[in-house]
């Protein structure tokens, strides 16, 4: 077991949302938002979090505050972001303090930080896994699409041992693809992921790219969201190699499961 640095401990974020029902579908949920990523997604809606040193440092003692304001609302906690693998003392820390007060605890990350996570993982409080597979793992597909080829071998490797550690240790594990236009909206691309993800995780999330917020890459901006039919088509190309529980999330309609 790791040593839980709680001492001093201090939070990079972004901002906290105090409920929340669509972030860890099931159970309403406080998000914390880490700042900083190694990634640099077109699509991203969250740029502003990118820099390492965006956000605020704050005190551990106010995510305490917020969750004890919040106790009789919540019942789990979602540590999201930018990517919280890359504060592994701060994210242990709050992960500690959070499961003393009885939450349930959701980490959504990239999965390409691969010590981090096996850090985490190994500790034993981690609930659920949300997994955000940008790409098919193959080279110059991960590279394109997270903005960052230089990682994309070593992000390869990290996500498949992501994947065989979550099923190794029972950890719940959900994937999630955005399907943004001319990026991440091929057949071959998803029926790419879904051969990888096929009995290695619980439920996969094809999300509607949303050309609403601060996204990265300004010629994206101005690109339609991919209809609700091409959700569905993608959705059924998964279905076809034998994932199971998959579902398209629209701007339109919200969350649907796909028959």
């Amino acid at each position: 077991m790791i040593h839980l640095i709680e001492e001093d401990c201090k939070l990079r974020i972004g901002g906290i949302t105090d409920m929340s029902t669509i972030d860890w579908y099931g159970n309403v949920s406080l998000v914390v938002f880490f700042a900083g990523c190694n990634f640099r997604c077109p699509y991203c809606q969250n740029s502003s979090l990118i820099p390492l040193e965006s956000g605020e440092v704050v005190d551990l003692s106010l995510l305490e505050e917020r969750i004890d304001s919040n106790k009789k609302l919540i019942e789990a906690i979602v540590f999201t972001g930018g990517e919280p693998l890359l504060q592994l003392d701060s994210l242990l820390c709050a992960i500690k303090l959070s499961k003393d007060k009885g939450l349930k605890i959701m980490l959504d990350t990239n999965g390409s930080i691969q010590g981090s996570l096996e850090n985490i993982l190994s500790t034993g409080l981690i609930d659920r896994v949300a997994l955000d597979v940008k790409a098919p793992l193959k080279k110059e597909l991960m590279g394109k699409v997270t903005g960052r080829p230089e990682f994309a071998v070593k992000t390869i490797s990290s996500i498949n041992k992501c994947l065989n550690l979550c099923k190794e240790l029972n950890i719940s594990l959900e994937a999630r693809t955005t399907i943004a236009p001319g990026l991440s909206d091929d057949p071959t691309f998803i029926g790419d992921i879904a051969e990888t993800l096929k009995d290695r995780c619980s439920v996969y999330y094809l999300q509607q790219y949303d050309n609403q917020g601060d996204i990265l890459d300004k010629t994206l901006k101005v690109k339609l969201p991919p209809s609700k039919e091409t959700m569905l088509k993608l959705a059924k190309i998964a279905i076809e190699k034998g994932l199971k529980n998959v579902y398209i999330k629209t701007r339109s309609d919200g969350l649907e499961k796909v028959d």
